[in-house]
């Protein structure tokens, strides 16, 4: 044979194998799943089916699998490395549950540990690297380091700001409770690549900081809104800013923490009527039935703004209830986000007791 077909064949060898490994998009993820089996059936749970599901969306991307045994296997092909969770559906005594375990699904083969402590995932780059830093966060968390528990998360995401498993460091520790917070996850985000900042995950994040960093605080005037409901427009303004001190209190009938928050509310109400203040309920995501029901079965005695489902969330910057917001008479606000023995403490000095 001649040097030169020789060389021909070696180089279209060469070519063919390149291509081979750059479009490979099998994966495999396998784990035991022994420990955490046994853990249910000491609360009588069994392990009935798993599938993986993408982060986002929770849309199922593969079937689901009975479980028969003790090893989890999930082999198929993904195009491209992306953000997924692996469900366990488990029955329990009167229904099933399911818990998500969240990993990067790319090509290799992939292998994960569980029990009912820690999840754990190597055997590819993205995974290996992803979740090292969330070892080392767990033993920085044990031994309460809690400024290597902010350091690891950042240090992780500007060492892997182009890459998909930066979105979990990014959303790790939840959504930010104070402005400080919401300006430094904003600009986090903001030095990382497109196959990051156009994650749907994270623009859900940049909507959530910026509803925070918008958040009324101490010292700013309250920001009124209109709800039509019954025939009538009923306003914040209709309360707040008028020569009383007002506790709205941001609740819905669903929420149980609001519930068992009423009658230390209708407590307050009644020691302090008499003194210009005001209590105010203003219900969230709720149906005016289920509201009215709720008034009559907690025996509530102060008025209420029903029906403004989602508004009022976004406009104070909160994500979760109960929220409390106390104004001044002249309707700026005094505090947020008290409750329980904080309330009363700052009720008791604004009253000097």
């Amino acid at each position: 044979m001649k040097k030169k077909t020789i060389i021909t064949l070696l180089l279209t060898l060469i070519t063919v194998v390149g291509q081979s490994q750059e479009n490979n998009t099998s994966y495999t993820f396998k784990g035991d799943v022994r420990e955490i089996i046994k853990d249910m059936a000491n609360d009588g749970v069994t392990l009935e089916t798993y599938f993986l599901v993408d982060y986002a969306s929770k849309e199922p991307i593969t079937k689901k699998q009975a479980c028969k045994d003790s090893v989890i296997s999930i082999s198929g092909k993904t195009d491209a490395p992306r953000l997924v969770q692996l469900c366990l559906e488990m029955k329990i005594p009167g229904g099933i549950r399911t818990k998500s375990f969240p990993f990067i699904l790319e090509a290799g083969d992939i292998v994960f540990t569980i029990d009912t402590r820690t999840f754990s995932v190597g055997g590819t780059p993205r995974n290996d690297a992803l979740f090292k830093a969330v070892n080392e966060l767990r033993e920085a968390y044990k031994a309460d380091d809690f400024e290597k528990v902010r350091q690891i998360p950042k240090d992780y995401i500007l060492q892997h700001k182009d890459d998909v498993s930066a979105i979990l460091m990014l959303t790790i520790n939840g959504k930010p409770d104070t402005a400080d917070e919401a300006a430094e996850q904003l600009a986090l985000i903001e030095q990382c690549g497109d196959v990051v900042r156009q994650h749907p995950v994270i623009i859900k994040s940049i909507e959530d900081a910026n509803i925070v960093l918008s958040r009324p605080k101490e010292g700013d005037m309250f920001k009124d809104f209109a709800i039509d409901y019954d025939g009538q427009t009923h306003r914040l303004s209709d309360y707040v800013g008028r020569g009383k001190y007002a506790l709205v209190d941001f609740w819905a009938s669903w929420c149980g923490p609001c519930r068992r928050e009423i009658p230390n509310l209708i407590t307050l109400y009644e020691k302090y009527k008499n003194r210009d203040f005001t209590i105010v309920g203003v219900a969230v995501n709720d149906k005016p039935e289920a509201t009215l029901k709720a008034i009559v079965q907690d025996s509530i005695p102060y008025p209420q703004i029903l029906n403004t489902q989602d508004i009022t969330p976004h406009l104070y910057g909160f994500d979760g209830i109960p929220y409390m917001v106390l104004f001044a008479p002249d309707g700026h606000i005094l505090a947020c986000g008290l409750r329980g023995e904080a309330l009363n403490n700052k009720l008791a000095e604004i009253f000097g007791e």
